[in-house]
């Protein structure tokens, strides 16, 4: 293997420990670790459920993290995913591999990005819901709310472009702060989860229990993706990249406390009229504000206004690493097969690809969120073919080396 292929330029600086756990913890936890519980994890498998499911997810990405620390200390190439599918599998393998990580690196950037406005709707209500407004796939698209989502990410894809240095030092203070913020509530609002009584309870859905518990681990790759993100950073660790093992498996063991804690919080508090959690979740559409999502609410009914505040301060993190770990993944990536002629060499430039990003982020924000549901599958589906080469790959290059 040519040991100086796909060497491109850093995005910033060297990249320190705490650079690295919080580029993988970041972009693993957007803003479905706040809307998830109620949405998906506690109607089909309960506080019970998912906490059993996130715990085999947890594991399961340990082991294929494994397999990602093992290629990524045999070399100090930056191509991650393609470097090492192409040296096991081909060119063909590593384009095909790559093509699909690269968009849920994509989903993972638009996703968040019309998540900001949730988080308006959640505090601000209906503020955003005026002027002129259109229609997609049934759904009502403002362009206020629009206006937010194009705005960060207009905002992040210029910032990689004029102050690349200054972002990933931002990265690494919100992945903190995105951490501290899940400890905290966690710390205050679990307990009151636990005195309730409610951890030993399954889902709404009327499935099975080994069912229910199937159903949210076959998530695991939708939630746990971006960890992989550091493999493309190898050449510019400050640090021996052997060392990158524990920091991997820190910022996953993380992802999967923030996933539990804040679904374990959503059934610890129930606002008024309801006399239960499965009547919550269940009633969850036709609410607005602050009671449309558990997390929120929780925090808000235990921990008052500084609940809020914490929670808030908490979300815009999440959704803003998301944001940066998405435009920096794929823009590795895309640069990678650029500079092995898959792409166009434009796309090895930096701003040539921020820019083609940040565009495509843009224009696909305008069908609005509930439009994009669907690319959640996207993800899970590329992050399984991703996860997957990687694995395969790990396995034929130690039988070949006899490890």
């Amino acid at each position: 293997m040519d040991e100086n292929r796909n060497q491109v330029k850093p995005l910033d600086r060297y990249l320190s420990p705490l650079d690295v756990w919080g580029i993988a913890f970041g972009c693993m936890v957007g803003w479905g670790v706040f809307a998830m519980p109620g949405t998906t994890f506690l109607p089909v498998a309960g506080p019970l459920g998912t906490l059993i499911a996130m715990i085999i997810g947890m594991a399961i990405m340990l082991v294929i993290s494994r397999n990602f620390t093992y290629l990524m200390g045999r070399s100090s190439m930056t191509g991650g995913l393609y470097s090492y599918t192409k040296e096991a599998f081909g060119r063909d393998h590593a384009f095909l591999s790559s093509w699909f990580l690269c968009l849920s690196y994509l989903t993972i950037v638009f996703l968040n990005g019309t998540a900001l406005f949730l988080v308006i709707r959640t505090l601000a209500g209906d503020a955003l819901q005026s002027g002129f407004h259109y229609t997609v796939a049934g759904n009502e698209i403002y362009i206020g709310e629009t206006a937010a989502s194009v705005g960060i990410l207009a905002a992040v894809g210029l910032l990689f472009l004029a102050a690349k240095p200054l972002l990933q030092k931002l990265q690494t203070i919100l992945a903190v702060v995105l951490f501290l913020g899940i400890v905290i509530t966690g710390a205050l609002c679990l307990p009151r989860a636990i005195a309730g009584g409610h951890l030993a309870d399954f889902g709404t859905g009327g499935t099975s229990k080994s069912f229910a518990v199937v159903s949210i681990v076959i998530l695991a790759p939708w939630a746990f993706v971006g960890f992989e993100t550091i493999s493309f950073d190898t050449a510019y660790f400050s640090f021996p990249i052997k060392k990158a093992r524990p920091l991997v498996v820190l910022s996953i063991i993380a992802a999967a406390f923030a996933y539990t804690s804040m679904s374990l919080i959503s059934v610890a508090a129930l606002p008024d009229g309801f006399g239960s959690w499965q009547e919550y979740i269940t009633a969850l559409d036709t609410l607005d504000g602050v009671t449309s999502v558990p997390t929120f609410y929780a925090a808000e009914y235990y921990l008052g206004t500084v609940g809020i505040v914490i929670m808030t301060v908490t979300a815009i993190s999440a959704i803003l690493t998301g944001i940066i770990g998405g435009y920096r993944a794929t823009t590795r990536l895309l640069s990678t097969m650029a500079e092995d002629k898959i792409l166009s060499e434009r796309f090895s430039r930096t701003s040539y690809s921020i820019l083609f990003i940040m565009v495509i982020s843009i224009v696909i924000a305008f069908l609005g969120r509930n439009t994009l549901n669907w690319f959640i599958d996207l993800t899970s589906f590329g992050a399984d073919v991703c996860f997957g080469y990687t694995s395969a790959a790990a396995w034929k290059v130690a039988r070949t080396e006899g490890d």
